[in-house]
């Protein structure tokens, strides 16, 4: 199976091309923004480098959040582009789950918790055993607030934290530590997750647990009249 897996939804633009597991190219760029001026550019990159063209793809992976609000949108909005051009199917994937599989010391019969930093004094979060089972799905809290849920989520088992927010969480147990691998989203996670998803119905949706930072003008409705 060809897989392309696709990331905008934090502070990296990344494309990868993956083929039965293995990676045939990948690229990753840091940025806060410019996203959506990037990523047409470095896919088309990435599948030179690869070898192939984009109606070889058999499947698409994308991130659908939790992340920047329009930063989710660029990468969905361009994977829908491409299954229209060559009907592979779209499968969302989230960048809490993408972010666990980061985590390569995850102490045996631990769980896994990414943490990212949602900005505005809050976290998203979520809590996952080895081998991808959810326990909580991602949320969006005050650090203070996700400690207690992963701590109860958690019934006293050993936790790895990993993310830009996990440094956030303070006061966790003592059996809970900081994963060393890299706190920012990998783009071949997300291919790979994509690839043994189940096939998708439906294209996916974003994931957003909070409204836009962006809002109209008192006054003004969503369509611009008054």
């Amino acid at each position: 199976m060809l897989v392309m897996g696709l990331d905008t939804a934090l502070q990296r633009c990344s494309v990868a091309i993956l083929e039965n597991d293995g990676v045939l190219a990948r690229k990753a760029v840091g940025m806060e923004r410019g996203h959506a001026e990037a990523l047409a550019p470095m896919a088309a990159e990435v599948l030179a480098e690869a070898g192939c063209s984009v109606p070889d793809l058999d499947r698409i992976g994308v991130v659908v959040g939790p992340g920047g609000f329009t930063g989710l949108r660029v990468a969905l909005s361009f994977a829908r582009g491409l299954a229209v051009g060559t009907g592979a199917p779209v499968a969302g994937v989230t960048s809490l789950a993408a972010l666990a599989e980061n985590i390569v010391d995850a102490p045996e019969g631990g769980l896994m918790a990414p943490v990212i930093d949602a900005r505005r004094g809050q976290v998203y979060a979520g809590l996952y055993e080895r081998g991808g089972a959810i326990l909580l799905e991602p949320f969006i809290a005050t650090p203070e607030q996700a400690l207690k849920q992963l701590t109860h989520g958690a019934g006293g088992r050993a936790v790895r934290l990993i993310g830009t927010g996990a440094s956030l969480l303070q006061g966790a147990p003592a059996s809970w530590d900081v994963s060393e691998g890299d706190p920012q989203i990998d783009v071949v996670a997300v291919a790979r997750l994509a690839a043994h998803a189940p096939a998708p119905a439906c294209p996916p949706a974003p994931l957003y647990l909070r409204p836009p930072d962006a809002k109209p003008p008192q006054g003004v409705t969503a369509r611009g009249g008054r």
